[in-house]
């Protein structure tokens, strides 16, 4: 992937990120949309993904990690798309 492609995908996550934001019932639509997605094809990458633009709509990602009492630097090691973390510790974090 070029990085052309890789910064127009980071901006859409932040701007539909701070969408969600503005709307809590929509993020929480679009949680329980990547949770049933996920059960249904256990695709992790893609979960991953998703969760990214959450943490993202809660805050930030340092926010995140600093009420999950992890460094910044785990948060993003485990949404990379070649980590692969446990999903309930994940979920744990984003409950803060």
């Amino acid at each position: 992937m070029n990085m052309e492609k890789i910064l127009a995908l980071e901006d859409f996550d932040t701007t539909f990120a701070k969408k969600l934001a503005a709307n809590p019932k929509h993020l929480k639509n679009y949680e329980d949309f990547i949770t049933k997605e996920f059960n249904k094809t256990g695709d992790i990458a893609v979960f991953l993904e998703g969760l990214k633009v959450v943490a993202k709509a809660k805050g930030n990602i340092k926010g995140l990690a600093k009420n999950a009492k992890v460094t910044r630097k785990s948060i993003y090691n485990m949404l990379s798309k070649d980590s692969n973390p446990g999903v309930k510790s994940f979920l744990q974090y984003l409950n803060y």
